[in-house]
């Protein structure tokens, strides 16, 4: 049916089922037949009739009046040998039915075509005697059906023709299964068994594959051959069978189907065709019985045959040989792209390592035993032969002799690391040079590897921090003479200061109190002057050296140190400010220009035994030059070379720490000036700094109206008749307030000794001018003044102080401080100021 919708046909198939069973109902079959050809007339005439199987085949060509005579039959799976139907009166189990050969029957049947199998009786009984030539009984078996009669029917006619061999029936319409087996088991010796067919015994019992095997066991060593394929492959020895597998049947009866309804044929176009006989064996009953197969015919099929490993596992090995393969491939597969990932990873570590080559700013080679350049990097460091540009190995056209200190020739012939550092091309360059000999197992050289590298800077850091290591050692040499001088210098003034208090209060002459005072005061001042230094230097090495710019009266300036210092000059030696603009107000820090000129000045002092110092300052293109000249020792080359580093003092035996010039070297560079000495020894020397031009007016129209506190006289003494000026001195060290009082007779006092009680004491008693130390418990003196501050804003407040910089100064001015001085205090300087302030409020 699918071959026939494949092919395009398109009729509607009717498929009826004759259930045709035991023979015992073949009677039944004829008319069952009939009804059934009967069922389709009219318009339900069937245009093709396909007969398949024997016992529907036997109930078509039993019918007495054929209905659809006109109708084309194809008939399929029929024996060419049959038998027609028995009456209902017939005993089957005795009925011997008359042979009817179909392939005759067909041949006067125009209507009728198909397919036929055969059995060839005569082949294979001659095939059994080929192999068994004493076989006197043929053992025919066959059962209770319609093919099972046919077939004993037709064997029957067949062996009348053969004389000789005796035909034994065991007939299925007669035995059962159980019955055939005992036959068997006695069947006569020279006997050979043909096998039939085999499906229903006597009983109507149905059976498979297993009946078979019975009837083998009943007797194994009698030889069996088959006419119709049944027991053959487990005991059947073999036999001339139709072809059925060879035959595609269903696929020639669709063809011829559609030919018949589509195509105008008709059933005399396609000739009956028998199915071809075919000698089949099984080897292994051949092999069992002993059988030559020379006996065989010349063209046979052999079942159950013993393949060879290769025949039998060809599918297995067939698989087996893909695995390998397939694995193989993998393998390779995975070889290739593991190779390929590898190559690819060491072109990239290859041009990793170029790079990094290229950019280690070092040259690298290997070097042939024969001096010839192997390998090299993209970087090279060329050195200046020692004999001669060609002198070298790694010029072309080389010469000899080489360098005699060359590291490469140095490691191929010791056969050691050589390492050197120098200026390869004298251009101030340090190149360094690591030459390392590489050594087979038998300790030949193989080569060697040269490492560049330009060190320079590292050189050149290794020479400054060796510099620097010497300048450390040179500063610790001079830090520890300078804190041997330093305690030598302390306890000088010390000693002074110390014994001379002591003889000032058991002496008993006016004259020498007064001398004793001097030399006490005269050692104070050294003290403070060396407390002074050792500050600065304190905040030169922390970095916190400040300053504090403001408009400077230089003039002024300048005429208070000349005033200052002039007590401080020998006799006969002439102090003068000589050197000056008219008028010239300038930016700058007040305080670091003092004090640089001010060392300058004491410096002097202390070297000039005879003759003048002047100082001054000169306006020269865009720079302040400010100088001090004296006419004293004056210094060698050597000193003035020096004589600006810390802790130098040119002659050991004149008071002072060796810090001063240094100091000044340091705040005339912060003030972005320079500074120098002019010096000849024996004739004096001029010490000059220069600064920035910041001079803010020079015209000689300005006139200056500030009063310089040192060239304020103070008044003998106040007038008797006047009530004394108040003063409110805040300060929490008693000692302190009795130097006050001590200083301050004129005055009337009134002690504050923390900000509130001055606060309390400022409202009671409103004093004239208030002294207010800035550090005090329970109120500091800033918040104290700042409280004052808002009740008055005209009274003098001057800060006192322990703290001397500039910063102490603009900070006390911008928190409502009038002015400040510094501790230490000396009584001119605080009466000074006092006075000042005291008689500007009175004009006011």
């Amino acid at each position: 049916m699918e071959e026939y919708k494949l092919l395009g046909g398109t009729s509607t198939m009717v498929i009826e089922n004759m259930n045709c069973k035991s023979l015992p109902e073949a009677p039944r079959w004829k008319e069952r037949m009939r009804k059934l050809l009967n069922k389709y007339s009219g318009k339900q005439e069937p245009r093709l009739i396909i007969i398949l199987g024997q016992e529907a085949w036997s109930a078509f060509i039993s019918q007495d009046d054929m209905p659809h005579k006109d109708v084309p039959v194809l008939c399929g799976m029929i024996s060419r040998h049959a038998v027609l139907l028995p009456d209902s009166s017939e005993v089957l189990q005795e009925w011997d039915p008359t042979y009817v050969d179909i392939e005759n029957y067909l041949a006067n049947e125009n209507s009728i075509s198909g397919f036929l199998y055969s059995y060839d009786i005569k082949a294979t009984i001659e095939m059994v005697h080929r192999f068994y030539p004493a076989t006197e009984n043929i053992a025919l078996i066959t059962d209770n059906t319609y093919g099972g009669v046919s077939l004993q029917s037709f064997v029957k006619k067949e062996m009348e023709q053969m004389k000789g061999t005796n035909l034994i029936l065991l007939d299925g319409r007669k035995n059962s299964i159980y019955t055939i087996v005992k036959q068997i088991k006695d069947l006569p010796p020279q006997t050979v068994i043909l096998i039939g067919t085999w499906r229903v015994d006597v009983n109507d019992g149905y059976f498979v594959g297993n009946a078979t095997y019975t009837m083998m066991t009943a007797n194994p060593s009698i030889p069996a051959f088959t006419l119709t394929s049944v027991g053959l492959g487990h005991w059947a020895i073999g036999g001339y069978i139709p072809g059925y597998d060879n035959m595609h049947m269903g696929k020639e009866l669709a063809h011829q189907a559609i030919a018949l309804l589509k195509e105008g044929a008709v059933p005399s176009d396609f000739p009956v065709k028998v199915i071809d006989n075919v000698y089949t064996f099984d080897a292994r009953k051949l092999k069992e019985f002993n059988l030559d197969k020379g006996q065989l015919p010349r063209e046979y099929t052999l079942i159950n045959e013993e393949e060879s490993l290769i025949s039998k596992y060809k599918y297995e090995i067939l698989l087996a040989v893909i695995s390998i393969l397939v694995a193989f491939l993998i393998m390779i597969l995975i070889f290739f792209l593991r190779t390929k990932k590898l190559k690819d990873s060491l072109l990239d570590l290859q041009e990793d390592n170029a790079l990094i080559m290229n950019n280690m700013q070092a040259s690298i080679k290997f070097i042939n035993p024969d001096y010839s350049v192997k390998w090299e990097n993209g970087i090279d460091y060329p050195c200046k032969p020692q004999y001669g540009p060609s002198n070298c190995f790694l010029k072309p056209n080389v010469v000899k002799p080489y360098c005699d200190q060359c590291a490469i020739i140095a490691a191929m012939e010791t056969k050691k690391i050589v390492e050197t550092t120098k200026d390869c091309n004298q251009d101030g360059n340090y190149i360094h040079v690591l030459a390392k000999p590489l050594l087979d197992s038998k300790g030949n050289v193989m080569g060697v590897i040269c490492k560049k590298e330009d060190v320079t800077s590292q050189k050149q850091a290794e020479l400054e921090m060796k510099e620097a290591k010497e300048k450390a050692e040179e500063s610790d040499r001079l830090k520890s003479a300078f804190l041997a001088n330093m305690s030598h210098e302390i306890r000088t003034p010390l000693n002074a200061i110390v014994g001379f208090s002591g003889l000032l209060a058991v002496t008993e002459t006016d004259e020498e109190k007064q001398e004793y005072t001097n030399i006490i005061n005269t050692n104070n001042d050294l003290l403070l002057q060396l407390i002074n230094d050792i500050l600065d230097l304190a905040k030169i090495e922390a970095g916190t050296l400040d300053f504090t710019y403001s408009d400077v009266n230089l003039n002024r300036v300048l005429s208070d140190i000349e005033q200052t210092s002039r007590i401080k000059v020998r006799t006969g030696v002439r102090l003068a400010f000589t050197d000056r603009l008219p008028h010239c107000v300038i930016h700058t820090d007040k305080n670091r220009l003092s004090q640089v000129f001010t060392n300058f000045i004491n410096n002097a002092i202390k070297f000039t035994e005879e003759g003048s110092i002047t100082f001054g300052y000169r306006h020269i293109e865009n720079q302040l030059y400010f100088y001090v000249s004296d006419t004293g020792c004056g210094m060698s080359p050597e000193g003035r070379e020096s004589v600006f580093n810390r802790f130098v003092k040119l002659n050991t035996f004149v008071q002072g720490t060796g810090l001063g010039l240094s100091i000044c070297e340091m705040i005339v560079k912060k003030m972005e000036g320079e500074i120098g000495v002019d010096s000849t020894l024996g004739e004096g020397s001029t010490f000059w700094f220069k600064l920035p031009d910041t001079i803010l007016r020079s015209d000689t129209d300005y006139i200056d109206t500030a009063v310089s506190v040192s060239s304020l006289s103070r008044k003998e003494s106040y007038d008797p008749q006047r009530k004394k000026p108040k003063l409110l001195i805040a300060e929490d060290n008693d000692s302190n307030y009795i130097l006050f009082q001590s200083m301050l007779k004129d005055f009337e006092l009134f002690h504050a000794w923390n900000g509130e009680e001055a606060i309390d004491m400022f409202f009671d008693h409103e004093p004239d001018i208030i002294l207010m130390d800035l550090k005090m418990p329970v109120m500091d003196g800033f918040l104290a003044v700042a409280e004052i501050r808002k009740e008055n804003k005209e009274i003098p407040i001057i800060a006192v102080t322990a703290y001397a910089y500039g910063d102490d100064e603009q900070r006390v001015k911008e928190n409502g401080f009038t002015d400040y001085i510094a501790k230490p205090i000396h009584p001119e300087k605080l009466l000074s100021v006092i006075d000042h302030y005291y008689y500007l409020l009175k004009d006011k």
